[in-house]
């Protein structure tokens, strides 16, 4: 016992300290098996401790099997396997980069997952965010309510997991908001709600697609709605964005069994696509027998006129899965989505989630739906479209004036950020973000849509909806610092 060391003065219990001492020793090897342990008492009289802390610790010892004690002879070391020196292709090298450890063991899939090669990252960003809301507005004191009133009524439909066969109240309640909305006639049958749009988007790539599978995808599009397809093994065929939004005509191949597309606001474009070429969508979709994923992203924050209709509203042989989020109206951190798609489809997408992922937790559910129920969440929207469309305002006069030698004049219709292009397309776009992220700037480059990280014009995406007017104007004077600084 030489090598105990206690220390009476540490924060962790003397048991502790005897316990993880004898521990270590064994495994070690220090202490031999069959090696007999001094009683408690012993140890008590030699380490200066209490006999209780001496028996707790030998006492936990013997429960997880490194000693065992036989009546009337004594607590003996069990012999344990002695430990080898690490030699597999998973060991720790100290002197290479901890990220390459585990190489070796990385699925294919996993390898092909890229999150953001974007200089900015966005995390966390003050001032001019492009891709998120400001949460300062959430209904915290009408959340906190609906959520007193759902614990308090728990039953075991809520602390159980959901039947996930069956419609839920979110579901129901989505069907009646999707309905006024966004014009999309359903069934509480064909909602099926999810973790976030990309909880979605992962769901139907397990559920419909193979390796070798083609998908027709945005360019420019969505980077991390990319990879998703890409590490299920997917051949990307790129669908261009024109004027009217992505084309489908791009595409040459017959064999796409799946078409991801932003109709009613264009990511990052934010193009509204056209009734014409809505249709062409369509009939393009129906002559190949492709399925069209349509993500709704953001389009409920529109400023000008009334709402674009989503292409699954004119949807009449159900060849879109329409996608959405409470995301960007409630707040990120929730996680709450849904699909609307065909109810067959829709089954065995229930079934999917029931076997892999039970299904969303049934307290955020509960309070959700009651915030759609009560009327809450139609207030909240109207309320952030209002304060948002000042703040849009706000910074299209900036840039249209302080900026007028930087970009040419912007055009807007919806969503959380300006898309800005630059008068100089010789500029270091880099160089700036870099200085941006330094500034604390949420901005983002429009290369970063592309799949090969090049855009044919040098743009700049500006935010305006997670920061106040005081907090435009400070971050579009540090921007300008950043642009000019060259």
């Amino acid at each position: 016992m030489d090598g105990l060391i206690l220390d009476a003065k540490s924060a962790l219990p003397l048991y502790l300290q005897l316990y993880d001492g004898l521990r270590q020793m064994i495994l070690s090897g220090a202490i031999p098996g069959g090696t007999r342990i001094p009683s408690s008492r012993v140890l008590s009289e030699s380490l200066g401790i209490s006999r209780f802390t001496a028996v707790t610790a030998l006492d936990q010892l013997i429960a997880e099997g490194y000693l065992n004690s036989a009546r009337g002879s004594g607590t003996y070391v069990e012999t344990v396997p002695k430990r080898s020196p690490i030699t597999s292709s998973v060991a720790i090298q100290r002197d290479e980069p901890v990220t390459d450890q585990f190489d070796a063991l990385i699925s294919r899939r996993a390898k092909t997952l890229s999150w953001r090669s974007s200089l900015t990252l966005n995390d966390g960003s003050q001032y001019l965010h492009m891709a998120t809301p400001d949460h300062r507005l959430f209904p915290v004191q009408i959340w906190s309510k609906l959520t007193k009133e759902v614990f308090t009524k728990c039953d075991f439909r809520i602390v159980n997991y959901r039947e996930i066969l069956t419609p839920s109240l979110l579901e129901q309640q989505i069907a009646q908001h999707i309905a006024i909305s966004r014009g999309i006639r359903c069934d509480p049958e064909d909602v099926v709600t999810t973790l976030g749009a990309h909880h979605a988007v992962n769901l139907l790539a397990e559920l419909l697609l193979d390796p070798g599978d083609t998908i027709a995808f945005e360019e420019p599009g969505m980077a991390a709605i990319r990879s998703i397809f890409q590490s299920y093994g997917c051949r990307i065929e790129p669908m261009h964005v024109d004027a009217s939004g992505p084309n489908p005509q791009t595409i040459d191949r017959r064999d796409v069994k799946l078409a991801f597309v932003t109709a009613a606001k264009q990511q990052p474009m934010t193009i509204a696509m056209p009734m014409k070429r809505k249709l062409e969508m369509l009939h393009w979709a129906a002559d190949r027998g492709t399925l069209i994923i349509e993500d709704d992203l953001g389009s409920e924050f529109r400023y000008q006129g009334g709402p674009i209709p989503p292409l699954k509203a004119l949807d009449q042989a159900g060849q879109v899965i329409y996608v959405g989020a409470f995301s960007m109206s409630l707040l990120q951190s929730l996680r709450v989505g849904y699909m609307i798609m065909p109810r067959a489809l829709a089954a065995k997408c229930r079934r999917l989630i029931q076997v892999r992922y039970r299904a969303l937790p049934q307290f955020t559910e509960q309070i959700v739906a009651r915030l759609i129920e009560d009327g809450h969440y139609s207030r909240h929207l109207h309320r952030m479209r209002r304060i948002y469309a000042k703040r849009q305002t706000r910074l299209l006069q900036i840039i249209r004036t302080a900026f007028a030698d930087i970009f040419e004049p912007p055009d807007f219709t919806a969503g959380f950020y300006i898309l800005c292009y630059y008068r100089d397309q010789s500029i270091d776009e880099d160089a700036v973000l870099i200085r941006c992220r330094e500034h604390n700037l949420g901005v983002e480059q429009l290369s970063y849509y592309y799949a090969n990280r090049s855009s044919p014009r040098k743009a700049l995406l500006i935010g305006f909806a997670a920061s106040n007017e005081d907090e435009i104007e400070l971050g579009t004077q540090l921007l300008r610092r950043c642009i000019d600084q060259r």
